[in-house]
């Protein structure tokens, strides 16, 4: 009995104590400010949209805390109708755009913030006064793709656009592709069967004014279902630009992953940007530094992932040079024109895989390539040195001047015979395949982040296109040796996505073959079938010898001509 009564005073005793903790916590926590509580409650308030007709101004208001909130507007479908990124000023963002006259009736879903800070509203898109029927968004009716020979046209009725006016007085339009009519041209180039050409989904869009841009959005969940059928290339272009993006390049997995999300919320925006006069003005600054002239038109190509409330822009792709293409009135000549990429940090311009021709309707056009995105153009160039003039090598000398591949020892001399040191070399190659420049990734002990070639030395190691000695060291001022280039070479064969399969059989026709060191042996036959590197003479080809900067200019010449980077 005596325990029975020392148990329940003991429990009493702990329900006190737990009513104490509560009663003081319930206290602590009247006291503080509201503001402790501020990041529980939404960073994100949207003002209620009203219904709207077809046609119709839609107009994406509200508040938030952060620097600037992503709008995305989706159709009763799910496609994505609308997408942009706005900046918050004064706690205040807004953003208005113009609803097609096809837009399907039905309920549609505004999602605005980033990451876990979002808000969502609805609104209703209503038929007009007096009925009839809205098609649009479902493919219906007798609208259909164009399929041609390795090819299909998405119908333009499957094709939304709505344009937007910024603060800054920049049109971005807003470019949306009907699920259906994306799908049934997976589908369609899956039936025409294996071609030797590359498949291609065409997307034609409305031409982009200076200053101005045109996002298209492709959701991944159709490309990734659609890539079973057929690894195609999206292209999407204007009378002026296009670009082609080939699926391949898209690690969907871990796209999804660096978001946060899963692969089939994922959606793409494909963004084309034609230069205002004040980037203009930039290059045509930096071109003139560098005895060029800009042709104008200059066009910044990107790619931004999306998803979970949160961006990521792809700027690199491997080994797989990325085909966009520009058009001019008027000749351009191939001998002294180049396409450019142009680095609004350092405000510099700088050589870019480029080929010029003409297009379907018989203007000039370049084809810029690059395993990555970023502003490009055109400038114009010819340069010549006065100790070139009689060389064996001079038209392949002023060819890579007037493109910015190559400069001179001097602004007027070249020393076509002088030796080329390692560092000087794998400068010219990363340069040649328009490689980003890396400090960090030169981790050799001879080579310094303040040296002049540091940049470049990362690039080619992050390349493949060098390796050091096994000393840690890279000898960037030795002279280069020539079956240390044709091993430079090969490697940047395979950096362009480029396949030569080895033949060291080739190399009999060398009576020193022997002396060609046997890890350099591949390299130099795949060199030498590619036809960029040959003997000193018929008979020798003289491996230990040191190459000379016209040497050096020659096989840059024949490497890009080989990868058609050049014309």
């Amino acid at each position: 009995m005596k325990k029975m009564v020392k148990a329940k005073v003991r429990n009493a005793k702990v329900k006190i104590r737990k009513l104490s903790i509560l009663l003081i916590l319930t206290l602590c926590l009247s006291l503080l400010p509201a503001a402790v509580f501020a990041t529980s409650a939404a960073a994100v308030t949207l003002n209620k949209i009203s219904a709207i007709q077809p046609g119709g101004s839609v107009a994406v208001s509200g508040t938030s805390t952060l620097d600037e909130v992503i709008i995305q507007v989706l159709r009763p479908a799910n496609s994505t109708l609308f997408y942009d990124i706005v900046k918050v000023k004064d706690g205040q963002f807004s953003r208005s755009f113009t609803l097609a006259s096809s837009e399907t009736v039905g309920t549609y879903k505004v999602v605005v913030g980033q990451a876990d800070s979002i808000a969502t509203q609805e609104f209703v898109v209503s038929v007009p006064a007096g009925g009839g029927s809205i098609g649009g968004g479902g493919g219906g009716g007798q609208a259909a793709n164009t399929v041609t020979p390795a090819n299909v046209q998405i119908h333009s009725s499957a094709i939304t656009s709505n344009k937007v006016t910024g603060p800054d007085g920049k049109v971005t339009t807003a470019v949306s592709i009907d699920n259906k009519f994306l799908s049934d041209a997976f589908v369609q180039l899956k039936e025409q069967g294996k071609t030797e050409q590359t498949p291609i989904i065409a997307i034609k869009i409305g031409n982009i004014d200076a200053n101005g841009t045109t996002n298209v959005s492709l959701p991944a969940s159709v490309l990734i279902e659609g890539m079973k059928n057929s690894n195609a290339v999206i292209r999407i272009y204007s009378d002026k630009e296009s670009y082609f993006l080939p699926l391949n390049v898209l690690n969907f997995d871990e796209i999804a992953r660096s978001l946060g999300t899963d692969s089939s919320k994922v959606t793409f925006h494909v963004n084309i940007s034609v230069a205002g006069n004040d980037l203009e003005k930039q290059i045509q600054e930096s071109a003139g530094k560098k005895g060029a002239s800009s042709l104008g038109h200059s066009v910044d190509f990107s790619i931004v992932a999306e998803g979970n409330g949160q961006t990521k822009e792809l700027k690199e792709f491997g080994t797989n040079y990325v085909n966009r293409s520009i058009s001019y009135t008027g000749t351009v000549d191939p001998k002294t024109s180049t396409g450019v990429l142009y680095d609004p940090t350092k405000q510099e311009i700088s050589f870019v895989p480029s080929v010029f021709g003409e297009n379907a309707e018989g203007k000039q056009q370049v084809t810029i390539k690059r395993n990555g995105n970023s502003i490009y153009g055109v400038v114009t160039s010819s340069k010549t040195f006065n100790d070139v003039k009689s060389h064996w090598a001079k038209s392949d000398i002023e060819l890579l001047a007037s493109k910015l591949v190559v400069s001179g020892a001097t602004d007027s001399e070249f020393a076509p015979d002088h030796a080329i040191t390692r560092a000087e070399f794998a400068t010219l190659l990363v340069r040649a395949l328009a490689l980003t420049a890396d400090p960090s990734a030169a981790s050799f002990k001879d080579v310094q982040a303040t040296d002049w070639y540091a940049g470049s030395i990362g690039a080619a190691v992050k390349s493949k296109l060098v390796s050091g000695y096994e000393d840690g060291t890279f000898q960037p001022n030795a002279q280069i040796t020539r079956e240390q280039m044709a091993v430079m070479v090969a490697k940047a064969l395979s950096a362009a996505g480029l396949t030569v399969d080895s033949q060291p059989e080739l190399l009999n026709k060398f009576t020193d073959n022997s002396q060609i060191s046997d890890w350099a042996k591949a390299s130099v036959s795949q060199s030498v079938k590619a036809g960029i590197i040959s003997g000193m003479t018929d008979t020798t080809f003289v491996a230990s010898a040191n190459a000379s900067r016209a040497q050096a200019a020659v096989m840059l010449k024949r490497l890009l001509q080989y990868a058609k980077f050049i014309n």
